[in-house]
């Protein structure tokens, strides 16, 4: 029976989570694979952990990377900065790699790939996107031989959560982050999440894989989620219109574009249906088409166990060359994309805004889909204008807004949401 001995850094949430699995997964492994993997050193900031495992624990992380007794070093610590120096060790000394940490591999992804190339050992990071959805090895074994044309999911659980509840509880945006965060789907501090940089990084992930190319987050547009009300989801809903966190990577002959924000897609499209906390992921191949991937994506036990079939995959004698994929730099470009729009304006109730709107709108070749004032849900002198524009670059909606934002009939901020026919 193979034996492998599991450094494990950092006992938070997940690493707890990631201990708890290899306890009650240890006969099933050793059944299937013949592996009996095992815990050997516990790399823990404060000296201690609750558990009952009599396992030899050192406060300096980076001692685990050392250690003879450690074949493979589980890095669930977070951050960027430790996180980093430790892969670099463990790297260097010739431990195998795993980790969850997509800030890490988002930002350092080609001098960790070229540190394991160098070194003849792998570095398993499929617990860093989509949590519990095996997304890296589906593009890295499964879809390897084909050209990926684009790809679109849903990437952050904490957003699709807040989203899901905003729509069917009828929550405000603070009072469904709230409930996320006494689930467990959210930070304390959601800066990350509802900023839309935790979803950036995922897609700066999957653009690499999927692409070629190295792509980190300066390559992707990304806008929060904190700015949506409960009444534009109730709008999209009446254009049936669901409201979801999206990430795309579209790889054209020109350019790449990658984004990540919030975005209606059709009511009976398939990432409409992922609900709560689950993640998805659309992929669009050269040889099967598109393909679609969910499951969980946020959550301490989702993602232990991806980190459990990165260690599986080493015992097995996987050593994957990630350095191709980091080669040639990304270059990109969000100007061009282009999708239908929706716009939600305060207009000031007098004659001749409407016609003021889409003479404006007119100028710039616009197409109109629907135009709809919200008469009941005037609020003293205004009320909303709802627009839905036909397909438009990006470039040219950023500045009808601008413009439209200068009518001195226009007040506070016009909503921009982009409408998606994935």
């Amino acid at each position: 029976m193979t034996k492998l001995k599991i450094g494990l850094c950092g006992t938070g949430n997940v690493g707890l989570a990631f201990l708890k699995s290899v306890n009650s997964s240890k006969a099933l492994i050793a059944q299937n694979y013949g592996l009996d993997i095992s815990i050997s050193l516990i790399g823990a900031r404060k000296g201690r952990v609750n558990d009952e495992n009599d396992i030899p624990i050192t406060p300096d992380i980076h001692e685990v990377a050392l250690s003879n007794e450690v074949d493979v070093v589980v890095e669930l610590i977070g951050g960027v900065d430790d996180a980093y120096d430790l892969a670099v060790s463990a790297l260097k000394n010739k431990k195998h790699f795993v980790t969850a940490n997509k800030a890490l591999i988002s930002n350092h992804s080609k001098e960790l790939f070229e540190l394991a190339k160098e070194n003849n050992v792998h570095i398993g990071f499929e617990a860093s996107v989509a949590g519990g959805i095996p997304i890296i090895r589906s593009i890295r074994d499964g879809l390897i031989s084909n050209n990926i044309s684009s790809f679109a999911g849903i990437l952050n659980g904490t957003s699709n959560f807040i989203f899901s509840k905003m729509a069917d509880e009828k929550l405000s945006f603070d009072a469904a982050l709230s409930l996320a965060q006494q689930e467990g789907f959210a930070e304390p501090d959601p800066t990350f999440d509802v900023s839309g940089q935790d979803a950036a990084q995922k897609t700066s992930i999957l653009a690499t894989l999927s692409f070629f190319q190295h792509a980190t987050m300066e390559n992707v547009y990304f806008e929060g989620v904190d700015k949506i009300s409960p009444q534009d989801i109730d709008y999209g809903e009446q254009l049936k219109l669901i409201l979801k966190p999206l990430s795309v990577g579209i790889q054209s002959e020109d350019e790449i574009s990658l984004g990540s924000f919030p975005a209606f897609v059709k009511k009976d499209s398939l990432l409409a249906s992922i609900q709560n906390e689950n993640n998805a992921v659309l992929i669009n191949a050269e040889n099967v088409g598109g393909t679609m991937y969910s499951g969980p994506g946020a959550g301490a036990k989702p993602t232990a166990n991806s980190v459990l079939t990165d260690i599986i995959d080493i015992a097995g004698g996987k050593i994957f060359d990630y350095q191709k994929f980091v080669q040639n730099k990304l270059s990109s470009s969000f100007d061009n994309f282009s999708c239908d729009r929706y716009l939600k304006l305060d207009a000031s109730d007098q004659p001749g805004v409407v016609a003021k709107v889409s003479t404006l709108l007119a100028d710039y070749d616009l197409s109109i889909d629907n135009l709809i004032q919200k008469e009941l849900d005037r609020h003293e002198e205004t009320i909303p204008l709802i627009v839905v524009l036909s397909n438009s670059k990006e470039s040219i909606i950023q500045k009808v807004i601008k413009n439209l934002q200068n009518l001195e009939e226009i007040n506070n901020s016009i909503t921009h949401i982009r409408i998606l026919d994935i």
